[in-house]
């Protein structure tokens, strides 16, 4: 019959590793709170990275940029043309059906030859030429043709710059020469409609000049924007900024003021609270935005998502009428060498102009990437939640079980978070949640194998003499079983003694009794380790041994009756080939039931051991073995627990000094396929069922015949003797108590 093996399954839950884990937690958050810009620049590029896994959005396929390119500089000359180069673009545009232009430029000057063409008309008028004579003489300014062309189109827009790009930090007056510190009517375009809530008005981000057209074209133009573009900190433009506040006015950006005059000069609203801006609406287009009131630009990928068209191609005709059409179309600079270029997620060296186009081209779909407070929020509870996780599971399951647990962590919250990015345009931070779940695992890893490596040795010292390397392994590895100072577990104990082992060392040398006893105690230790037993302590000839501790075994008893049987085999073996055995004879006691089960003894020295009733009554089972002249006394109990599959019979029942209860006790011969006639043992239950019943007299012929089968059988002649020594009053059952061991 196989022993049952030890479970492996379970795990001790490790407090300490637990405790550690949450106050490494704690100090993540904080690290988090310390350095929270180095965990937003890295949010940054993780940013960056994500963006571009996932499939790109199309392109609304309105926008289209007139690029001042290699080729137009090369036909047209030098950027800036003269303005009625720009007047014929814009006259052309109106004749392809252009709906809104958008000028991504500067015109805070006028005309150089406007200029010139004043010094000579301040000539002719000093020699006495009238002023409608010197107009006929020299014709309409090139200023004057770009604002009668943009009159003539009536939703041309133009740009202008504040004086520095980065507000923040910003302060003091106007530093700049050409940039005003108030606004000049009409001025720029602005919100028309600003609801500030409750409280104390938030601070903006703020300029102190800027740079408008001229008044002749300011004045012709549709709107004006500011395009002005705030990098990161890392240098990279990820956004726009839809409001800046400049002399008491919240200015909107270009694309803004295109997006508005495409939409027939709809409502502007701007929501502020304590806080910052709290929305920007446009045509009824609500603009996620962050307390400063920056909009993450959703870029579209590939190729030129938007079309590009040479400005020479434009002014000439060269262009098919539907590629411009009822589109907006952005002028702006895109050849290398004029520099208006910029870094972003999908593109380390894009035209700004085309920056300006993917902002326009999201307020057109309304797909919107946002970063909300929300979207921090998530990541900080996810944080939290996956840092518990992690305590949790290195604390509770094996390195290999909780690095799985770590993988499907990250993997999850990751998978989240680019869910959350494709479906709802969702930023979720992904670099604090991930770098604390693995500095977590790596931290708490190591820390338990450093703490449990020193309990592990610790343990395979105290262990090594009592069990097998194999129980002790499943011991380390699943302590929890172990509890030092003691638990209440069902156990069978085994005792084994030689018989007659003290007349045997007076007559033996005492190195002779020692090679003997080695012999004899490595042969009965290695089959109780087989059997997943515990040596509980070698008493001279004796041994102790338990089954069901410190891992659970299936059937104790079984196991118990199992390695005992497998002893005598192992002693009719050593019987048979070794002299010094051949009259060498052991007994065996075996009982089952509750005891206590740790570690006693001294805070510097004790012992893994059993104490209980139980114990004692297995002690007195083997002593019994020489009264009855058997090799192994069991519990009933015990062979009750164990199941089929063995031979035995029924003794009656004892009381052994110590215990006023009576135990039925069974004498267990051997397995149903041995070597045993079970024959014998069923007839002398049969007899011991007649006795109960009252039967005597068939009892006593039974028992006779079984005597005259075997002779030398002591408990057929016991019971002959107990019959036959009060006839007239036959015992009930058969009761035997004894006073010594």
């Amino acid at each position: 019959m196989a022993s049952a093996k030890p479970s492996h399954t379970a795990l001790r839950f490790s407090w300490r590793t637990f405790l550690f884990g949450i106050v490494l937690l704690g100090l993540m958050f904080a690290a988090h709170y310390r350095f929270h810009g180095a965990f937003e620049r890295m949010d940054l590029i993780a940013y960056d990275l994500r963006i571009n896994t996932i499939a790109p959005h199309p392109s609304s396929g309105l926008i289209a940029i007139a690029a001042v390119d290699d080729r137009s500089i090369a036909q047209l000359g030098q950027w800036p043309w003269p303005r009625f180069v720009l007047a014929r673009l814009v006259d052309a545009l109106k004749d392809y059906k252009v709906n809104v232009i958008g000028f991504d430029a500067i015109f805070s000057e006028p005309d150089k030859s406007d200029v010139t063409r004043g010094e000579i008309g301040e000539k002719l008028a000093g020699l006495g030429l009238k002023h409608d004579a010197i107009g006929e003489v020299l014709g309409p300014g090139n200023d004057q043709a770009f604002a009668t062309a943009m009159k003539s189109h009536g939703l041309t827009v133009l740009g202008y710059p504040f004086e520095s790009h980065q507000f923040q930090g910003h302060s003091g007056g106007v530093k700049t020469a050409g940039f005003l510190d108030k606004i000049r009517p009409p001025g720029p375009l602005g919100y028309g409609i600003v609801r500030q809530a409750p409280g104390k008005s938030p601070q903006l981000i703020e300029a102190y000049g800027y740079s408008p057209p001229i008044p002749l074209l300011n004045d012709a133009a549709h709107s004006i924007g500011y395009f002005d573009v705030d990098a990161d900190a890392d240098g990279e433009i990820r956004g726009e900024m839809t409001v800046i506040q400049f002399d008491g006015r919240y200015c909107a950006p270009l694309f803004i003021a295109v997006a508005d005059a495409y939409a027939g000069g709809a409502s502007m609203v701007l929501g502020l609270d304590p806080n910052g801006v709290s929305g920007v609406s446009v045509a009824g287009v609500q603009i996620p935005v962050d307390d400063t009131g920056r909009m993450l630009v959703n870029f579209r990928r590939g190729a030129h998502p938007f079309p590009h068209y040479s400005i020479s191609d434009i002014i000439n005709r060269r262009i098919a009428p539907d590629k411009l059409a009822g589109k907006i179309v952005l002028v702006g600079a895109t050849a290398h060498g004029l520099g208006d270029r910029g870094v972003t997620p999908v593109d380390g060296d894009m035209a700004r102009v085309e920056i300006h186009a993917n902002a326009i081209d999201n307020m057109i779909q309304g797909d919107f990437i946002r970063r909300p407070i929300e979207a921090q929020e998530i990541a900080l509870v996810a944080t939290l939640l996956i840092g518990v996780l992690m305590s949790v599971g290195v604390a509770w399951l094996s390195a290999l079980s909780s690095a799985a647990l770590g993988v499907i962590l990250l993997v999850g919250y990751y998978a989240y978070a680019q869910t959350r990015l494709l479906h709802d345009g969702l930023v979720i931070g992904v670099v604090f949640p991930l770098l604390t779940a693995v500095l977590m695992y790596m931290v708490l890893a190591g820390y338990r194998y450093i703490t449990e490596g020193r309990e592990k040795r610790h343990l395979r010292v105290a262990f090594e003499h009592y069990l097998n390397p194999d129980v002790i392994t499943s011991v380390l590895d699943s302590p929890h079983g172990l509890k030092l100072g003691g638990e209440r577990r069902h156990l069978a104990i085994l005792f084994a003694d030689i018989v007659s082992f003290t007349k045997r060392a007076e007559r033996t040398e005492p190195e002779d009794l020692v090679a003997l006893l080695n012999t004899y105690m490595t042969s009965m230790i290695d089959v109780i380790f087989k059997t997943g037993g515990v040596v509980d302590k070698l008493m001279g000839d004796g041994i102790m041994a338990f089954w069901g501790a410190p891992n659970d075994l299936e059937n104790p008893s079984r196991s118990a009756i199992d390695c005992a049987l497998r002893m005598l085999e192992n002693l009719r073996g050593l019987q048979k080939n070794d002299p010094r055995f051949v009259d060498l004879d052991i007994g065996i006691g075996i009982s089952s039931g509750d005891v206590v089960v740790g570690n006693f003894g001294g805070e510097n020295r004790f012992d893994y051991s059993v104490i209980g009733d139980t114990v004692n009554f297995a002690s007195r089972l083997e002593g019994l073995t020489r009264h009855f002249k058997v090799h192994l006394l069991v519990s009933r109990v015990t062979y009750a627990e164990a199941g089929a599959g063995f031979i035995g019979r029924e003794l009656g029942l004892v009381k052994v000094k110590g215990k006023e209860l009576l135990v039925p006790i069974v004498d267990v011969a051997g397995r149903d396929n041995d070597s045993v006639d079970p024959s014998f043992y069923r007839h002398f239950g049969d007899a011991l069922t007649m006795i109960r019943a009252g039967d005597i007299l068939s009892a006593r012929a039974e028992l006779e015949r079984l005597g005259e089968a075997r002779p030398d059988d002591t408990p057929v002649r016991i019971y002959l003797d107990k019959l036959a020594a009060d006839p007239e009053h036959p015992p009930a059952d058969m009761v035997f108590e004894f006073e010594t061991k």
